[in-house]
């Protein structure tokens, strides 16, 4: 009988033993969870770090999408011109008429030629006259390279007078040469002309 004992409470003492011995050995830190890279190197996953780095370049993209969006509609956008007989659309339609057709006559002209495609009223001396006009009653965009279709576009050239040329879309404009034909042309050639100073919707009051 007294053996029996012994035997049960040496059987009971071993789980107390080993709770014991668990609680006082210290847990090894929790591994970090391993995934392959594209790469094919091991990297250890920081969680939540790739969740909020994805969600920045979201955001990121999305705010360069809306921009994108706003130029796409500003250069689709019907443009608002002011004391003009012809239309943007009418304008460009006769500027690449004439561009065409290869109509001259208008040497050192590009004013003439921007203010007779939109049968324009109140003309004023030269293109960089029509551009500072344009400034002063808020309708210009300096250094603008998001231009819609009909807008003027002015340069700085050697000439005092500057130089104007009315965009036509596709990276066009139609604009006079130097000998007065007119053609249709990489806007971005007439900066061999001088520099760009952005474009304005067409203004005559």
């Amino acid at each position: 009988m007294k053996r029996t004992a012994s035997l049960i409470a040496g059987v009971m003492a071993v789980p107390v033993l080993a709770g014991s011995v668990a609680a006082s050995t210290p847990q090894a830190p929790a591994q970090p969870q391993i995934h392959l890279a594209t790469a094919g190197t091991l990297v250890a996953a920081t969680p939540g770090s790739a969740r909020d780095t994805d969600l920045v370049h979201a955001a990121a993209w999305a705010e360069q999408d809306d921009a994108r969006q706003l130029r796409r509609a500003a250069r689709s956008a019907v443009l608002r011109t002011y004391g003009t007989a012809n239309t943007a659309e009418e304008a460009v339609g006769l500027l690449k008429k004439w561009a065409r057709e290869g109509v001259g006559g208008y040497p050192n002209q590009c004013l003439r030629l921007a203010d007779d495609a939109y049968r324009a009223s109140a003309r004023t001396t030269t293109a960089l006259a029509q551009s500072s006009r344009a400034k002063e009653a808020g309708v210009a965009y300096p250094d603008s390279r998001d231009i819609p279709v009909g807008a003027h576009m002015f340069w700085r050239t050697d000439h005092p007078a500057g130089h104007i040329a009315t965009y036509v879309g596709d990276g066009k404009v139609v604009t006079n040469m130097p000998g007065g034909s007119i053609k249709i042309v990489d806007w971005h050639k007439l900066n061999e002309w001088g520099p760009y100073l952005g474009w304005a919707n067409p203004y005559y009051r």
